[in-house]
Formats: structure tokens, C-alpha cells, sequence
């Protein structure tokens, strides 16, 4: 009786240690591997700006190069320029009262399913 008492923490310790690290692994690499400007990316001259998904393979991203802002189209085969923006015409957008969960930190959306269960 004692020994499977015993096993049964043991393995919810494991379990629990193994949820921590995946959330401090998610967090990393959230912060770390994103693009644009939520990481920045590690080269020192070109930088995405902002990327978004519209289908399974396909994006569009800006990028700034020197100053200069791109807009590309990316499919899983190519990365076509669309146009280049200027400064002026960037308008950031403000984010809908309903937005989904793309995009958001885990802890973000950790905090919403708990505030929605009660």
C-alpha cells in the first residue's frame, strides 16, 4: 500500500516538473524565436517588422532594410515583393475587442481560460 502511494507522487512530481519546464521552455523560446517585434531577429541589418499568416503556407511580413520598408508575399516555395512602404504610410491597427489567442504569450492565454472558467 505504501509503495504505490510513493509511485503515485513520484509520478505526479514528475508531471509537474515536466508542465514547468515546458511552460519555461515555451517562454523562451516565445521571447527568443519570435519575428519582428516581439524579438527583433539576430541580424544587424534587416528586420521583420511584422509578419501574419493568411493560409496554411502563405504570409505577408515587412521588412525594414536600411531604413526602407518591404512588404513581401511568402509561400512555402517563394518570397515575392509586393511594393515598398513608406514611414507614413505604416498605420499600426489596433487589436479587435474579441481577438483570438494568435499571437498571445502563454501565460496571456493561460490567464484568460482561468479568468473564463470563473
Amino acid at each position: 500500500m505504501l509503495q504505490s502511494i510513493i509511485t503515485a507522487v513520484t509520478t505526479l512530481l514528475i508531471v509537474v516538473a515536466i508542465l514547468f519546464l515546458t511552460y519555461i521552455f515555451t517562454k523562451y523560446v516565445g521571447t527568443k524565436m519570435s519575428v519582428g517585434r516581439y524579438a527583433g531577429g539576430s541580424s544587424r541589418y534587416i528586420r521583420v517588422m511584422d509578419q501574419t499568416l493568411l493560409g496554411q503556407e502563405s504570409s505577408v511580413a515587412l521588412v525594414n532594410i536600411s531604413g526602407r520598408v518591404f512588404l513581401l508575399g511568402i509561400t512555402g516555395q517563394n518570397v515575392n515583393l509586393l511594393t515598398e512602404l513608406r514611414d507614413d504610410e505604416l498605420t499600426e491597427l489596433s487589436a479587435p475587442e474579441n481577438a483570438n489567442y494568435a499571437g498571445a504569450a502563454f501565460k496571456d492565454v493561460i490567464e484568460r481560460l482561468k479568468d473564463r472558467k470563473k
